[in-house]
């Protein structure tokens, strides 16, 4: 939860997306590279306004079989996550293929991610 107050700004202030149509083809990609942090990513898309992470359904049986909100962010469980990640460093290499693709994305690493 250490870099919350980044995601916050991201979304808040930075970053173009949709809520309603998680798909928009102009939207600002956020990779999150270190996957078992995914609990901010999730936040961040309730507080953001996604309908795919609801408080008393979705956060609430977090990392439980079937849930929309998994221990690792899967893109195809969770519309408003970009790419599935949870190995240190994949989120990296993801980011550089979605920044050949569009304009540069958003990522949030840590540092065992850069070694």
């Amino acid at each position: 939860m250490g870099c919350a107050p980044m995601g916050h700004i991201l979304y808040d202030e930075v970053m173009r997306y949709n809520p309603k149509n998680p798909y928009w083809f102009n939207r600002d990609r956020f990779v999150l590279s270190a996957g078992h942090g995914c609990m901010l990513q999730y936040a961040l898309l309730h507080l953001a306004g996604y309908d795919s992470v609801k408080l008393e359904e979705d956060l609430k049986s977090f990392r439980q079989w079937g849930s929309r909100t998994p221990g690792h962010p899967e893109n195809f469980e969770t519309p408003g996550v970009e790419v599935t990640t949870g190995p240190l460093g994949q989120g990296i290499a993801n980011a550089v293929w979605a920044g050949t693709c569009r304009e540069a994305p958003w990522l949030l690493a840590t540092t065992t991610d850069t070694q």
